[in-house]
């Protein structure tokens, strides 16, 4: 893998996070969200590390399933290709840091560098390489 980077990958098809919904007796967030938040918590349960507390730079990839809906064609033509779903890749990259809260570093305000992609595939996860970053990696930046 090179750079110093670690590698976390979890089995789980990639939701993006949502708004919580309103209405006149509570509040509550979609059943696909609150599913992903509780399969990422048993997921998340199998990293043996105490949570980091310095800066960190990541770099996620999304392998999202493909509907089932498509053609085994256009799904052949598809794998491996950037996903162009109307989903936001900054909603996909909310539901995995907040997951990861506590789990990896303390806080996602921690994270200074970001690096993230959508793809389709049929074997659905998500990929999250992380690593330091020191007061020498300022003299590294790409901006």
């Amino acid at each position: 893998m090179g750079n110093g980077y670690k590698l976390l990958e979890f089995n789980i098809n990639p939701v993006p996070a949502s708004r919580p919904r309103v209405t006149r007796w509570s509040t509550y967030y979609p059943k696909k969200y609150t599913q992903f938040k509780l399969d990422m918590i048993a997921l998340t349960s199998e990293v043996h590390s105490a949570p980091f507390e310095g800066l960190l730079g990541v770099d996620i990839g999304f392998y999202i399933a493909m509907p089932k809906s498509w053609s085994k064609k256009k799904k052949e033509s598809k794998e491996g290709r950037y996903c162009d779903n109307n989903a936001d890749v900054d909603n996909y990259l909310k539901a995995i840091l907040d997951s990861l809260n506590e789990v990896v570093y303390v806080d996602d305000r921690q994270i200074v560098e970001i690096s993230a992609r959508k793809i389709y595939s049929s074997t659905p996860c998500i990929k999250f390489k992380y690593k330091t970053i020191g007061d020498e990696d300022d003299k590294s930046r790409i901006m």
